[in-house]
């Protein structure tokens, strides 16, 4: 097990977290309602917001776990505020050198993955993670990273804003305890709208922000009751049950929306402590109203995107059914019908008929190749990626049987060094190899016949496999454009195909943790180069 190493910035980052006073505070509903977002749109039965202090990671909020804290060299969390830009995620923890023994991993926990979005503050400090956890192996899709990212953001909201909650209730407990009941404090504005009121429901002292939200002055509150100002029935539905608490010594909080003749309909989430005299016996009650309404508001924008994208999936995987069912029937009834045709009447037709009907049978061959290209690049996201130790020698084989049509016609040789194992998803690999092999023998020179080349290095902690062609080549303007699965080069006619095999390479490359390039230079030829990372325990650096 590897134990993380402390950020560049620890001290600092360690007085950014406790200037912030959140560490074992009480469960809170807005942080608990992150944490269950993020269960939601990962599918994962754990998910924590943690905190990472000198000598432990605290969970502010947890959802699928008992404890709430564990020894900060055993959390996965502590390796992910380490690249404060980014998010981790383990695909399988025995799988990784730093958590493989790690006695979560192998303990009864049995942990398999693990996903964090660091929490980083305005000034670059990263204090824990939004976190989700499984005990299987698993993926999250980039959709799901982006929302895990943006709840950590939505953390660092909170925690600034918890902040600032808690200096104000720390100063109105210390008027509270300075001015008995009268607390003269709360004329100061602040942020919250704060309120004394006495035993009998009636208002003593209001501070600035309250008469602003309530338009009018201290002399037209001052004097009047809670139900005189919100109305008998919200009065006796919402506030005096909970107020009931508070005189009676219990702290309580409630939320409602509540019209403001100063600010409009707003949410505010209110608290209600015990105001306490000198002698301690209870005089009335402190009332601390939070205006929340942005922050609901995020919350209900966030929920709906997650809607959104639940209905887009669903959208999705109904039009991958209209493909592989609706639209595949009519084309294969256009190439079956047009290859009878051609068989059994070509001769009876006449000249003009003939070339027609090669229009047709080229068309659908063209448009079942498109359809189960774009089929394939589609079902990518919710294939189950399974990577073991391949032997590329091996899938270099298969790939030599797919294109064997191809090769047997003329249409240029392959050359395949020697290659090493590397860890992939075996089928995948194939898929991606074959495409840029295919993209080779293709896009050729007129009169210059194709020769691919497929070699392999590696260095940087990848497994790099080349595959060098010595075709037409592309500008440098144009090099990314060939990985746009809406975008083509060249005509269909000088260079048939769907024009998704580079798009559908580099997706699965994505899907690997690695990543899919192109050099090029017109004229002389063109390779690609697939960076693999490296199995655990593989020597980082030589030569293969």
């Amino acid at each position: 097990m590897l134990i993380a190493p402390l950020p560049y910035n620890e001290e600092k980052r360690l007085a950014r977290l406790n200037g912030l006073g959140v560490l074992d505070t009480l469960p809170q509903q807005a942080f608990d309602d992150i944490s269950a977002l993020a269960q939601a749109i990962c599918g994962t039965p754990i998910a924590l917001i943690t905190l990472i202090d000198r000598d432990r990671q605290w969970f502010k909020s947890r959802i699928g776990v008992d404890m709430t804290e564990t020894p900060r060299e055993v959390a996965f969390c502590s390796h992910a505020i380490l690249n404060p830009g980014q998010t981790m995620m383990v695909p399988d923890m025995r799988q990784d050198d730093r958590f493989h023994d790690n006695p979560f991993v192998n303990g009864p926990t049995q942990v398999r993955f693990y996903a964090g979005a660091p929490i980083v503050t305005d000034d670059g400090f990263a204090l824990g993670a939004v976190c989700v956890i499984d005990q299987e192996p698993r993926e999250l899709t980039p959709v799901q990273l982006d929302a895990l990212c943006r709840l950590s953001a939505l953390v660092v909201t909170l925690l600034e804003h918890e902040k600032v909650r808690m200096q104000e209730a720390a100063r109105t407990a210390e008027a509270v305890e300075r001015q008995n009941e009268e607390l003269t404090a709360m004329a100061v504005a602040g942020l919250d709208l704060l309120v004394y009121v006495d035993r009998n429901y009636v208002y003593q002292h209001v501070n600035d922000t309250f008469l602003e939200y309530w338009a009018c002055s201290r002399e037209q509150i001052v004097g009047r009751t809670l139900a005189d100002l919100v109305g008998e029935q919200a009065f006796k539905d919402v506030i005096q049950p909970k107020l009931e608490l508070a005189l009676a010594g219990q702290a309580s909080q409630y939320h409602r929306m509540t019209q403001f003749p100063g600010k409009g309909s707003r949410h505010v989430q209110v608290a209600l402590m015990p105001a306490r005299n000198a002698q301690g016996a209870i005089t009335g009650a402190v009332m601390r109203a939070q205006d929340v309404h942005d922050i609901r508001q995020r919350e209900a924008h966030l929920r709906e995107t997650v809607a959104l994208l639940e209905q887009r999936t669903h959208q999705q995987e109904r039009f991958i059914h209209m493909l592989s069912h609706d639209f595949r029937e009519p084309i294969n009834a256009i190439n079956n019908f047009s290859s009878l045709l051609e068989s059994d009447h070509l001769d009876d037709l006449p000249a003009s008929g003939q070339q027609y009907l090669g229009f047709v049978r080229s068309g659908g061959q063209r448009m079942g190749t498109l359809l189960n290209d774009l089929l394939r690049f589609m079902q990518l996201d919710k294939h189950s990626l399974a990577t073991e130790r391949v032997e590329l020698h091996g899938v270099m084989e298969q790939v030599k049987v797919d294109l064997a049509p191809m090769l047997a016609s003329g249409a240029g040789t392959l050359e395949v060094l020697t290659l090493p194992k590397v860890q992939a998803d075996a089928a995948l690999l194939r898929d991606l190899l074959r495409n840029l092999v295919a993209n080779g023998l293709q896009f050729t020179k007129p009169g210059v016949p194709a020769h691919v080349r497929v070699l392999a290095e590696r260095q940087d902690g990848f497994d790099l496999v080349h595959v060098e062609d010595n075709g037409i080549g592309v500008a440098p303007e144009h090099q990314e454009a060939v990985f746009d699965m809406l975008k083509r080069l060249h005509l269909r006619r000088a260079h048939p195909g769907s024009g998704l095999g580079l798009p559908i390479a580099r997706r699965i490359a994505s899907m690997h943790g690695g990543y899919l390039t192109m050099r090029s230079v017109p004229g002389e030829g063109s390779r690609f180069t697939l960076r693999l990372p490296l199995a655990h325990g593989t020597p980082s650096e030589s030569s293969v």
